[in-house]
């Protein structure tokens, strides 16, 4: 399910995030698959279990998958939409950003500023 890449600068939890999220968004999991339980995946990946974990834990966060007492953790009902939701919009607000000299960090604070807002 899962193509670690161990040379990346991207951590492992974030690559199972990113991946996870595009399965998501391009249909191969849809609302109520489930995700395989943790365990069992990290012993596929190689990986320590609280990495699957945190993985995890950031996809429910998030609203991707939810967790479902007994069976683990499946894609919510709007995981979908949010998987796909302001990829493109996002790309475009940074490259903006990085193009008119913004930081990482003022960006973050306009967005949270204006968050609180609206």
């Amino acid at each position: 399910m899962f193509a670690l890449n161990p040379s990346s600068n991207v951590p492992i939890y974030q690559q199972i995030v990113n991946q996870c999220r595009n399965l998501v968004a391009g249909g191969q999991l849809t609302p109520g698959d489930k995700l395989p339980a943790v365990r069992a995946i990290a012993t596929e990946l190689g990986v320590n279990p609280m990495t699957i974990s945190k993985a995890y834990s950031l996809l429910d966060q998030i609203g991707i998958v939810k967790r479902q007492r007994g069976i683990g953790m499946v894609v919510s009902e709007s995981g979908p939409m949010r998987a796909r939701m302001g990829t493109t919009e996002s790309k475009v607000l940074i490259a903006y950003a990085k193009k008119v000299g913004m930081t990482r960090t003022e960006l973050v604070s306009q967005i949270e500023r204006l968050w609180e807002e609206t």
